[in-house]
């Protein structure tokens, strides 16, 4: 059973990491499997939220002329690789999403499927 829906940028990674872990759900290990992606995506989602709290990426790094356009290139960079991050949470959530459809189908309610990953925090 596959737990991708729609293709996006890191579903083919996704993809490739369960087909090579041979993951297979059942009734017993849909919630828990749920749990996991939802936890890595919010323990992702914590690192960038304390990343933006420090502050607008790096100042100069020294007084010369190459600093400005070093310090913006990095900056640049920085910034796309938190982009990089949010889409792959973005992708974990979704994963998580069609395993709730896949809860359901095994009789979990929806607060069954809500608790479940409360308990795992």
């Amino acid at each position: 059973m596959r737990i991708m829906t729609q293709p996006g940028p890191f579903r083919p990674q996704l993809d490739a990491a369960v087909a090579a872990l041979g993951m297979e759900v059942d009734r017993e290990t849909v919630l828990k499997a749920r749990a996991v992606l939802l936890a890595e995506a919010q323990r992702l989602d914590d690192l960038i939220l304390d990343e933006q709290r420090r502050g607008p990426g790096i100042g100069l790094c020294g007084g010369d002329p190459v600093s400005p356009e070093a310090a913006q290139a990095f900056n640049e960079r920085i910034e796309a690789l938190l982009g990089q991050c949010r889409r792959y949470n973005q992708d974990l959530r979704e994963a998580a999403s069609a395993l709730d459809a896949v809860a359901r189908s095994y009789g979990w309610t929806e607060d069954e499927i809500t608790a479940s990953f409360q308990a795992g925090r």
